[in-house]
């Protein structure tokens, strides 16, 4: 859809950030200018606003999923559920893209666990639907272990009781501040963007 701005900028060097610009230009060229976003979460909110430099609105959309999901399976079918839901809203009424973000935990070999969300993100205009998933962040696995006993909330929750730190928004305590969670967010919702900028193959 927006090929035609995007293709001269794409063959060149620091394609990924004048991409991003260009799509935030073809976005306002159209006057399509609203984006809903499948989740009332401030970070979520924060996130698809800085990415896409749009109006944003928010709605409830369950996910349909464990709070905490556990692998990929579970936390793109709680993306999907999401943007489902928020695609038959009434908020989606005007706008132009519908975002949808889940995190979940991911294990790599016997007891290592990273954190990721996946983004979808559909047009509605097109109904061109893409994906990309955040950097992770290592979760404790002591940490896991004991959301595991417990049976219930997230491991986020279990973070937040031993730091203190935001049971949202345990990234940014793990990465000492450097990778809070709406920064990931953010990079991964612009990957995609650039996808859906991109042909479709």
């Amino acid at each position: 859809m927006w090929a035609g701005l995007l293709g001269a900028v794409l063959s060149r060097p620091l394609a990924a950030p004048l991409a991003f610009a260009a799509l935030s230009l073809a976005v306002r060229a159209r006057g399509r200018s609203k984006v809903l976003v499948a989740s009332t979460a401030a970070a979520k909110l924060s996130a698809v606003a800085a990415a896409t430099g749009s109006t944003v609105v928010g709605c409830n959309a369950a996910s349909g999923v464990r709070d905490q999901p556990i692998g990929p399976d579970e936390t793109l079918a709680g993306a999907h559920n999401r943007l489902a839901a928020a695609c038959s809203s009434a908020e989606a009424r005007g706008c132009h893209l519908v975002v949808s973000i889940e995190n979940g935990l991911v294990r790599f070999g016997t007891d290592m666990w990273i954190d990721l969300a996946v983004v979808a993100v559909r047009d509605l205009k097109t109904g061109r639907q893409v994906h990309a998933t955040s950097s992770g962040v290592q979760f404790p696995s002591q940490s896991v272990a004991e959301w595991g006993r417990q049976g219930r909330g997230t491991v986020g929750d279990v973070l937040a009781f031993r730091s203190g730190c935001d049971r949202q928004d345990p990234h940014a305590m793990l990465t000492g501040g450097e990778a809070p969670r709406a920064a990931l967010l953010e990079d991964a919702i612009r990957v995609a963007l650039a996808s859906l900028a991109a042909p479709a193959r």
